[in-house]
């Protein structure tokens, strides 16, 4: 009937929302002050959103003091950080819930999901009779997936790097062209795209917004929204928005972050961008099916056009072939079309 999930992650909202909607009355604890800190806020927002429309309660900004409980129930204490109590996102007391003034308050349910990550297990595989490096966080490898024994390789969860389940497929194959064809081939840590898959997804490929404002990296944001895809008008789907980091001048893609339906399938666009040198020029000139979500990809594509217009030259082309429309206002930086 009801349950606390401990984590705002990938996996703590996936299966907040997927309990939610079979009919569990779901609370979400979590210290960070919003989930999936990965990925932008205002992605996760829009998440989140719609996740609190659904039912599920949000306790951010908190901490877990104690956990207690038998088989038919269980007592999650939390306290906020800042010592003031603080409830859902949307400010209301939970049933199943109490507080007693000083910023505590006792969720009780009928079941506790841990989701505040995973940690490789070693243990049994006795790595230090075979000579192998290890760390805490998992076996150390090189670039082609190489353990410290030459003749030894580990792919996957148990290397500590990504944990994801495409990324090992992409191990596996570096691993196994390294170990039985003794062909050179690395791992590609650069565009490794990951989603959640929550409704909307939330997915992302490369360099983040953050990462390069504090690099100083010079980039500009292509923005489309899911409301200007017809297909998603649609299906009903115009919640979403699609972010593109990439060069000015010439397009080059840096990264991209995607809310909405099927975030994870266009995602892969850019990923297949960025591995071949696609720049933005090339994906707007590329004819995309009609009406498609990949259309979305594209449209926002488009905006890299649209961003390097400029005045002087429209007007010079308006004098020489004497047209007579009227000319772009090109005084919003955000303008999108």
């Amino acid at each position: 009937e009801s349950m606390v999930i401990v984590g705002g992650g990938p996996i703590g909202t996936e299966m907040a929302q997927a309990f939610q909607r079979l009919g569990t009355r779901v609370s979400v604890v979590d210290m960070g002050d919003r989930i999936l800190p990965k990925d932008p806020p205002e992605m996760t927002d829009i998440l989140r959103k719609k996740m609190e429309q659904e039912g599920v309660e949000f306790h951010l900004g908190v901490s877990v003091d104690s956990v207690e409980g038998d088989d038919r129930k269980v007592k999650v204490s939390i306290r906020a950080k800042n010592g003031a109590g603080k409830d859902g996102a949307d400010g209301h007391e939970e049933t199943g819930s109490a507080g007693d003034g000083s910023g505590r308050k006792v969720l009780e349910a009928d079941k506790l999901l841990l989701a505040t990550g995973r940690r490789v297990q070693l243990d049994e595989l006795n790595l230090d009779a075979a000579g192998v490096s290890y760390t805490r966080e998992g076996i150390t490898v090189d670039e082609r997936c190489r353990t410290s024994k030459r003749h030894i390789y580990a792919i996957g969860d148990v290397a500590g790097r990504f944990q994801f389940t495409h990324m090992s497929e992409h191990m596996a194959k570096v691993a196994t062209t390294n170990a039985l064809l003794k062909v050179p081939m690395k791992m590609d840590n650069r565009h490794v795209p990951w989603v959640t898959y929550t409704d909307p997804e939330v997915a992302h490929v490369g360099a983040n917004r953050t990462d390069l404002e504090q690099k100083g990296t010079r980039f500009e944001v292509y923005r489309f929204p899911y409301s200007m895809i017809d297909r998603a008008v649609t299906d009903e789907e115009t919640d979403g928005w699609i972010h593109v980091y990439a060069k000015k001048l010439t397009g080059r893609i840096l990264g991209a972050d995607i809310v909405g339906a099927h975030a994870g399938e266009l995602i892969s666009q850019y990923a297949l961008a960025m591995k071949n040198g696609i720049s933005l020029r090339k994906m707007a000139d590329t004819i995309y099916p009609y009406p498609s979500y990949a259309q979305g990809a594209r449209r926002a594509a488009d905006q890299w056009y649209i961003k390097n217009q400029n005045l002087t030259l429209v007007t010079w082309i308006r004098r020489l072939f004497r047209y007579r429309g009227q000319l772009p206002d090109l005084s919003d930086p955000d303008r999108i079309l």
